[in-house]
């Protein structure tokens, strides 16, 4: 069954005195983690990231389901590796939106923690005089996601190019993304901390608070998850200043605290308590945090 997405984008005349498609096409992908009636209906075009489990590749968010994906991770001795998109796969979409849009931003995931910038803009090379802006966000997940969306109000109302460029480099500036772990056991997978320091970390509960500003750091420490979850309110009130922002909430297998986690930020932030973005984190961010995994954005 396929879905028709009715039309709104402006249309220009062309030289030859036709109608030709006009307007600025978005690429972002899949650790946007877009819900994907939302880019059907936005026309976003998503370039999925790819999980190895058991020597088999799986396209983000098209070959496997959240679902499947952690249900497997459990199991003993599963040890998922992921990797970006081929330049090929981006000069593909690049090529595809170009038959609709006269130029294209393509936004991604931290090229601090993925190649997947670099292949994006080999392929925008291969475009030649087509104009496309490759963009690091510096972060993933649901800052990805609301960065997406706010280019996405913006091209709607007709913004230019530049104009998508500078916004997507101001909200960039003032981004903030922390997120706390269930468990060290996949940060010690992924190589990010030793094997002694996970085994000790659980022993004692200690829940690390960790931030994304183009890589993956520690922010603090606490011990015990009810403790973690409030000092992450208040490190993001504290990092907001008390300026209006907007907020998005995610998690890993967790939905009731990602929940728990939204009415504390309400409280505590000067947001539109009824505009926070929630989503879940799919397999390529998931198998480095691990379920019970939460995390919030805002700028």
């Amino acid at each position: 069954m396929t879905c028709r997405v009715e039309d709104k984008r402006p249309r220009a005349a062309s030289d030859e005195g036709g109608i030709g498609l006009a307007g600025i096409g978005i690429v972002t992908d899949s650790t946007a983690y877009l819900d994907p009636d939302y880019a059907r209906e936005h026309d976003v075009k998503v370039v999925p990231l790819k999980v190895i489990m058991d020597d088999v590749t799986y396209r983000e968010g098209v070959d496997i389901s959240n679902d499947e994906f952690y249900r497997r991770l459990q199991q003993p001795g599963v040890f998922p590796t992921t990797s970006q998109p081929a330049a090929g796969e981006f000069l593909e979409a690049y090529r595809e939106m170009a038959q609709r849009y006269d130029a294209l931003v393509s936004i991604h995931i931290s090229a601090g923690i993925s190649g997947t910038c670099e292949s994006a803009r080999s392929a925008a090379m291969e475009m030649g005089d087509y104009p496309i802006r490759v963009i690091d966000s510096r972060f993933t997940g649901i800052l990805l996601t609301m960065l997406v969306d706010e280019l996405v109000k913006a091209r709607d109302q007709g913004k230019g190019l530049e104009e998508l460029v500078s916004l997507a480099d101001d909200l960039i500036k003032r981004s903030n993304l922390m997120f706390m772990v269930a468990t060290l056991e996949y940060l010690h997978r992924g190589g990010r901390i030793g094997g002694a320091q996970a085994l000790m970390g659980s022993m004692l509960r200690i829940k690390p608070i960790l931030y994304i500003d183009g890589t993956i750091d520690a922010l603090e420490k606490v011990r015990g998850a009810g403790k973690a979850l409030d000092r992450l309110v208040e490190l993001a009130a504290e990092k907001a200043g008390g300026r209006k922002v907007r907020v998005g909430v995610t998690h890993v297998r967790d939905e009731e605290r990602m929940f728990e986690l939204m009415e504390k930020l309400k409280r505590a932030m000067n947001c539109d308590p009824d505009g926070i973005t929630y989503n879940e984190v799919g397999p390529v961010i998931g198998s480095h945090v691990g379920p019970g995994t939460v995390g919030v954005g805002f700028f």
